[in-house]
């Protein structure tokens, strides 16, 4: 479980500010803890084995996936079940007006922005799947109050519902690439993708097919607006681009600017005595040292009132096409609500920075940052 209290008792050192209005501050949570370190405490535990020794699966992967619960009878996901990948929801309802209306499982798609992924040299045979997770208390809540219909949604409107999950609540949304894209892509043997990346098998179409993550992100409920940590493999070209890369609890080099040059390699992303210990104490397989902490947001703005920027090389610049100096994931959440009739109205277009605007959700109930009701049906 991850539920508040169970991180109050850690207090880290004080926190370390990046300067440029780019990037999100790390301001202390409410009980003094560096929500850098708590990005990585939950790191720990949702990339902790799942314990199922009929495969590989670490704890995210047990957890339910958009296909489990925006359906008529949501199901928590039997063990062992295999992958199922989708196109990206934001990509999808930036391109079509907010609505996405069915969720395109068991899918490895091309459907990226074009020009971001050659400028990163991402193969132009290459494709990306992506999945999204909620873990029990965030699937239980859902599911209790109905909002994973359009007509649940309606009657929690009705009801004067205020949307508010639980504390103990996580969300995950993680890109994959086929291993041989990964090859391709980064010039490595498939043994060294194996052994520099989680590697799992998901559907790739009708066929059974091994994927490399590249990316992931979470929200975990540990405050109000939720902790948004962003992580990214070390090897992924242009990741600390523009708004740099910023750990002041697990990486040895907590700072590093963005590069003059974007798409550039900025190489392994060392960690911290604290942060390896940690990983070695929660079993965690020596692969995920090659994923880095590229941020936390727990603010919109900054001290002086400039937005909060936060974004991801792959999930955002090219799987969705939104630029990172564009990218607020805080922001862009805040926006998730439905009207009286479970009308959804998908994120702003542009995606959105800072304070969010509250004359576009009038007369509408807000979901609680969570966007998956735009697969409700």
């Amino acid at each position: 479980m991850f539920a508040r209290r169970e991180f109050a008792c850690c207090v880290a050192a004080g926190a370390v500010i990046w300067t440029g209005a780019a990037m999100a501050q790390t301001v202390p949570l409410p009980w003094g803890q560096n929500p850098d370190m708590l990005a990585w405490e939950t790191f720990v535990q949702v990339t902790a084995p799942a314990g199922n020794p009929q495969n590989t699966n670490v704890e995210f992967e047990t957890w339910a996936s958009d296909q489990d619960i925006y359906t008529a009878n949501p199901q928590w996901p039997a063990a062992g079940a295999l992958k199922e990948l989708q196109t990206s929801q934001l990509g999808v309802a930036l391109k079509h007006q907010g609505r996405v209306l069915v969720i395109q499982p068991n899918q490895c798609t091309q459907s990226y922005d074009p020009q971001a992924a050659k400028a990163a040299g991402f193969p132009s045979t290459g494709c990306i799947g992506e999945e999204v997770r909620r873990n029990w208390a965030s699937f239980q809540y859902i599911v209790a109050n109905g909002l994973y219909s359009t007509a649940g949604l309606a009657k929690a409107f009705q009801a004067g519902l205020k949307v508010d999950m639980p504390a103990d609540s996580v969300e995950l949304k993680a890109d994959w690439i086929r291993v041989v894209d990964a090859e391709a892509w980064l010039h490595l043997t498939e043994q060294q993708v194996r052994s520099e990346y989680y590697v799992n098998s998901a559907t790739d179409g009708t066929t059974k097919t091994d994927f490399a993550l590249v990316s992931f992100q979470f929200s975990t409920k540990q405050v109000k607006d939720w902790v948004w940590p962003d992580f990214e493999h070390e090897l992924t070209p242009g990741r600390c681009d523009y708004i740099g890369c910023h750990d002041s609890f697990g990486a040895a080099v907590p700072d590093v600017a963005p590069k003059p040059q974007t798409e550039q390699s900025y190489g392994a992303c060392a960690k911290s005595p604290a942060l390896l210990s940690m990983m070695t104490n929660a079993g965690l397989s020596p692969v995920w040292q090659h994923y880095c902490l590229k941020g936390v947001q727990t603010t919109f703005t900054t001290a002086d009132g400039q937005p909060t920027k936060l974004g991801n090389a792959v999930i955002e610049a090219i799987n969705a096409g939104v630029p990172i100096e564009q990218s607020s994931c805080i922001s862009c959440h805040a926006y998730a609500a439905f009207g009286t009739g479970g009308q959804v109205v998908g994120p702003p277009n542009p995606p959105p920075l800072g304070a969010v605007d509250t004359s576009k959700l009038k007369n509408m109930v807000t979901n609680d940052f969570v966007w998956g009701i735009l697969f409700a049906q």
